[in-house]
């Protein structure tokens, strides 16, 4: 939105919406995924999903994993994209220097437009082996009727692999923002100063001599 050429979309990228989204994103997919935590049980000593759940779950995951998030993403970057090629159309602001102003606008987006294509090229690169492996896995199950061992073995190899890579991009995007963004690099600084600061902050006594006499107090710094 914030990309738009129309001022009523970029006018809905504020900090408040973004904050209700937030909020919003975690209540829903809350609730969408509850059925894991109640349709989960502990057959043969193994906590995971059996019989139709089991397929359930891998299309639910399918959708959920491998295909809604991909296509939005696909969806919204190619749209910033656009936005960007007609961004010489937009109405820019005035400042003193107007070459240096609109170099600054430019470089803002590319950036911008780079994390983007990050999110998705890293998304797409972490999660897609875990939907396909999920695929693999209902063919197998209705195709054959026993395993070999060596074949359960390489498919619970590769479930644990491609579950380790949907975890670590939940972490992906903050340091995608640090080695991308500058402005993110400073304020993630500025963070860890103030936080450093409040934690090392010192009790001084000062003495104060008023007309009743001397008072001493503790103030922290």
């Amino acid at each position: 939105m914030i990309t738009s050429n129309r001022a009523t979309f970029r006018g809905l990228s504020t900090t408040k919406r973004a904050k209700y989204l937030i909020a919003f994103s975690v209540i829903f997919w809350a609730l969408v995924s509850s059925h894991i935590a109640i349709e989960q049980t502990i057959l043969n000593g193994q906590c995971s999903q059996f019989g139709t759940y089991a397929t359930i779950y891998s299309i639910f995951t399918i959708i959920a994993i491998g295909s809604i998030p991909p296509i939005m993403m696909g969806i919204c970057g190619y749209l910033t994209y656009r936005n960007m090629r007609h961004l010489r159309v937009r109405i820019q602001p005035t400042v003193n220097n107007i070459n240096e102003g609109h170099v600054h606008i430019r470089q803002r987006d590319r950036d911008l437009l780079i994390i983007v294509i990050y999110e998705i090229f890293i998304y797409v690169l972490t999660a897609s082996l875990y939907p396909l492996i999920l695929v693999e896995t209902i063919i197998t199950n209705n195709t054959i009727a026993r395993k070999s061992a060596l074949h359960s073995q390489v498919e619970s190899f590769l479930l644990f692999l491609s579950f380790l890579l949907l975890s670590v991009n939940s972490a992906a995007a903050c340091y995608i923002y640090l080695v991308l963004s500058k402005s993110f690099r400073r304020d993630f600084k500025q963070i860890f100063i103030y936080i450093y600061r409040k934690l090392t902050r010192q009790t001084e006594v000062v003495t104060v001599h008023g007309p009743t006499g001397t008072i001493k107090r503790n103030t922290q710094v």
